[in-house]
């Protein structure tokens, strides 16, 4: 089970966890279909990273990061990942995100273009995949 929890983790919050365990009829310890602090109680105690930590380690970005690379302030940040111009990863369940290195050609300011006519990725926030894989 821990090894199945540390796996969903790369790809999904802690809630999305919780999901997929439940929908496959996978209770906790206590005989209890599992919820986000189940799940959370499993990663601290057997010291999985969280999921904020594994996508750092890939070198995605905090909302004052990006904010600073591409000269906007956080709610400018925010409203370019809304309108698909920056692509963001769903951390937790308070819809905090860490954003994906936009590389050498990074969106700029446009004045007079609308936000929505410069979509660059149909969806703006990856939730996780949607497909698991699971064995019993």
């Amino acid at each position: 089970m821990v090894t199945e929890i540390d796996r969903l983790l790369d790809h999904h919050t802690e809630t999305e966890v919780s999901g997929i365990l439940s929908e496959h009829g996978i209770r906790s310890g206590d005989g209890k279909p599992f919820n986000s602090r189940a799940v959370a109680r499993v990663r601290r105690k057997y010291q999985l990273k969280s999921r904020y930590d594994r996508l750092r380690e890939k070198g995605l970005l905090t909302v004052e990061e990006m904010a600073d690379r591409l000269k906007l302030s956080p709610l400018w940040v925010r409203a370019w990942q809304e309108n698909g111009l920056l692509k963001a990863y769903l951390v937790n369940d308070k819809n905090i995100c860490l954003y994906e290195d936009p590389g050498p050609a990074p969106p700029r300011k446009a004045q007079g273009v609308k936000l929505a006519e410069r979509r660059r990725f149909a969806e703006n926030i990856v939730h996780g995949s949607q497909e698991v894989q699971y064995e019993t």
